[in-house]
């Protein structure tokens, strides 16, 4: 996560540059959806935008947050569906346990991380046919 934060610019001279690295960086690849959140996520001081959020310093959190992660996803009993935007994401025990059927995975590889935003219509695609596949929805 550190080298990540790294690779972030820490401030930007608008937030048309801002939205620019969001999609040259693969963080967002739909234009029109960076438009609207990446201001959101930015504050202006001066004479700059920074990130609102300063993620280094919830770095003490990370361990908690990712610890045990896997486990405690596929010990859920309820029916799961894990969205991604590449399989390289997946650790060995979650590519396991969706080889043995423990969870659907859906892959949308033309998204960034913002797979909500980068393709809304595939998410909800996929969410409803998960949904009605479980009978949680009826067609």
């Amino acid at each position: 996560m550190m080298s990540l934060l790294d690779n972030r610019p820490q401030s930007f001279p608008s937030i048309s540059s801002a939205i620019e690295w969001g999609l040259s960086s693969g963080t967002i690849n739909n234009r029109e959806s960076a438009s609207v959140s990446f201001p959101l996520q930015l504050t202006y001081r001066d004479g700059k935008y920074y990130w609102r959020t300063d993620l280094r310093s919830t770095e003490p959190f990370w361990k908690d947050w990712f610890n045990d992660l896997s486990k405690n996803f596929l010990s859920v009993s309820a029916p799961k569906v894990l969205l991604l935007a590449g399989t390289d994401r997946l650790d060995k025990e979650m590519m396991v346990a969706q080889m043995q059927g423990k969870f659907q995975l859906a892959v949308v590889s033309s998204c960034g991380h913002q797979i909500q935003e980068d393709d809304p219509s595939k998410t909800v695609e996929i969410i409803l046919t998960f949904l009605q596949r479980f009978k949680i929805l009826k067609a």
